[in-house]
């Protein structure tokens, strides 16, 4: 199949791939810069040093909580080990992990498909602004997304090497013990392995791949089950009891998210994973049959993407937008989930793209995608309210009859009191509608294609609306695409970090309230630290037996007034300071001299030091 013209230069597409590659680059390290850092950041970053230096231990009681899986603290830890503890670090790290699933997803699109959909397969990660801001911090989606893809060069092809099979498998085991919730990844390599590459390989890739997960877990049995318990129904698991939390408290995280915003974190996803969600879903609509692949060893690889990539997907949509599974729901947190395995979604629609790309769909499939099309239209529309829909509100656009003749009322006023609608109501109708034309445009174009050509018009119709949503993706990426700060993050946690360095005591216990992101503390090795508050309001409980809280790594209001009375220095957030003016005396308290750096470049998030008075 030819779909370029047999004169564009050999290495035109190589050149392509490699602008996209500099691209990813260049906004990654801008990003790194200029994003304020997280919770969970700044807990993979601290908890890895505290496990790679034997302070404290994967799922040591009263230590700080391992409420993911060992290896998602201990390789950043591992590097930051080697090149130096800090925020530096641990997104240079995301970001060279980022190039490398770049480099494994080209490789294996590649070699299925050609060089020119190798280089646009590169495109749609340098094209997501979200996904880019989401691998240059040190977060384990990155560190996973890498290892999958890597899974993917080491097996999908029609003849592998032992030895890459077993390679294959170990990376499959590993990312179960970087994040649990890719417990499906080792099943669904080693069936593909069976299928394609033979019994022997099979149970060569079944047997490394199990030995090593079931040694990894050995060497932290059996508290490693606080990991797998939350996800196992209580009345079907009582033995695994001993490894939950105690329910006679109320967390205090216990979002009661609405189905409307379930809703906008369900587009919100579709939006920053434009072509791995929607296009893997027409490819999966458009999923040729067996007879039709190019060979039965595409078929078979297609359908291992497939598998993997949209059980994936349904259970992380699950866990987030449908469930309420214990005190870590998340549901804006999805379209990071996807983050995890986006190279699946992406090499899927590029191979069943490269299988039926001049083909004609069957009428099912045509409906189907008819059908879906404005949907995912107007849901991306709906999710992107806040940037879109507020300057079209009070525009004098709706014709109205006054006493002095035609005049014009602004759409909220009109939308208001004809149909009583609350503004945020206008303004998601607003972002649908906006969706929706834009709908209508590409299918206006896809039909003006179709009568000039008369080829196949959903094939038309398709192409059109991924090249758009693609060529819009600085649009669809709005509302995380943009810089957190015009200031050196990087820089200013480690100038904030030699500050605390120099003027915390050795040995000083610390109680924090700085902020949700523990990662200034990841400068300070001297300093002792209350480790439940690394985890910040997340673990904090109403309620409750204090020791066996303390003992799962949770703390509540009476753990709070013992670490207050132990504390030797307290890091208070600016704006929280108003809580604490009437613990934090004079009489009893010494202030140091305010650090000029800040955490974060919104107002109130410096720090302020007290001392306890002997």
């Amino acid at each position: 199949m030819k779909i370029f013209k047999r004169e564009t230069p050999v290495w035109l597409p190589f050149a392509f791939a490699g602008v996209a590659a500099l691209l990813f680059l260049i906004q990654a390290l801008i990003y790194a810069h200029t994003t304020v850092s997280s919770l969970d950041e700044g807990s993979y970053l601290i908890k890895g040093i505290f496990y790679l230096k034997g302070i404290y231990r994967p799922f040591e009681p009263h230590g700080p909580l391992t409420n993911k899986a060992p290896f998602a603290f201990l390789i950043p830890g591992l590097v930051e080990s080697i090149f130096g503890a800090g925020l530096r670090t641990g997104r240079y790290f995301s970001i060279f992990l980022g190039l490398l699933t770049l480099l494994a997803v080209w490789i294996v699109a590649r070699r299925w498909t050609n060089a020119w959909l190798a280089a646009f397969s590169v495109w749609t990660f340098a094209a997501a602004s979200m996904v880019v801001k989401l691998y240059a911090q040190a977060v384990s989606e990155v560190l996973v997304a890498c290892m999958v893809a890597w899974i993917c060069v080491l097996v999908l092809d029609e003849e592998r090497p032992l030895w890459k099979i077993v390679l294959a498998a170990l990376l499959a085991a590993a990312a179960i013990f970087t994040r649990q919730n890719m417990a499906p990844i080792l099943p669904f390599v080693v069936l593909y392995v069976f299928w394609q590459h033979g019994k022997r390989k099979g149970f060569w890739a079944l047997a490394v791949g199990a030995l090593f997960l079931l040694a990894l877990h050995a060497l932290y049995w059996p508290r490693v089950l606080t990991i797998w318990a939350p996800w196992l129904p209580k009345a079907l698991t009582p033995f695994l009891d001993a490894f939950r939390v105690p329910a006679d408290s109320v967390p205090v995280w216990n979002p009661d998210i609405d189905f409307w915003n379930r809703l906008n974190a369900f587009f919100q996803g579709l939006r920053y994973h434009f072509v791995a969600l929607l296009g893997g879903l027409f490819a999966l609509i458009l999923f040729p049959r067996r007879a039709a692949c190019t060979s039965p060893a595409a078929f078979r690889a297609a359908v291992f993407l497939a598998v993997s990539y949209f059980v994936l997907a349904a259970m992380h949509g699950w866990a987030s937008l449908a469930s309420r599974y214990e005190s870590y729901s998340c549901v804006f947190c999805f379209a990071n989930y996807l983050g995890f395995f986006d190279p699946l979604g992406v090499l899927f629609f590029v191979l069943v793209f490269w299988q039926i790309w001049n083909r004609n769909p069957n009428r099912l499939a045509r409906t189907l995608i008819l059908v879906i099309a404005p949907l995912a239209a107007m849901g991306m529309g709906y999710s992107l309210f806040e940037q879109i829909s507020d300057g079209m509100l009070y525009l004098p656009i709706v014709p109205r009859f006054r006493a002095d003749g035609l005049g014009f009322a602004p759409l909220a006023d009109f939308m208001q009191q004809a149909f009583d609608l609350s503004l945020i109501q206008i303004r998601r109708g607003v972002g649908s509608t906006l969706g929706l034309i834009a709908w209508a445009a590409v299918y206006g174009a896809a039909f003006f294609i179709w009568k000039r050509t008369r080829k196949n018009f959903a094939l038309i119709f398709i192409h059109s609306f991924l090249i758009v949503g693609f060529l819009l993706s600085p649009i669809l990426n709005l509302g995380a695409s943009r810089r957190d700060c015009q200031t050196d993050v990087i820089r200013a946690h480690e100038e904030l970090g030699a500050y605390l360095a120099a003027t915390i005591p050795a040995g000083s216990l610390v109680y924090w309230d700085g902020g949700n992101a523990f990662t200034p503390m990841v400068y300070v090795p001297q300093a002792r630290i209350f480790p439940p508050q690394i985890n910040d309001g997340y673990t904090y409980h109403i309620g409750g037996d204090a020791d066996a809280l303390y003992y799962f790594s949770h703390w509540n209001a009476e753990l709070d007034a013992r670490w207050r009375a132990e504390a030797d220095v307290f890091i208070i957030e600016a704006k929280r300071y108003m809580t604490w003016k009437n613990f934090l005396t004079p009489q009893n308290f010494k202030e140091y001299a305010r650090p000029s750096a800040s955490p974060a470049c919104a107002d109130g998030a410096e720090l302020r030091i007290f001392k306890r008075l002997p």
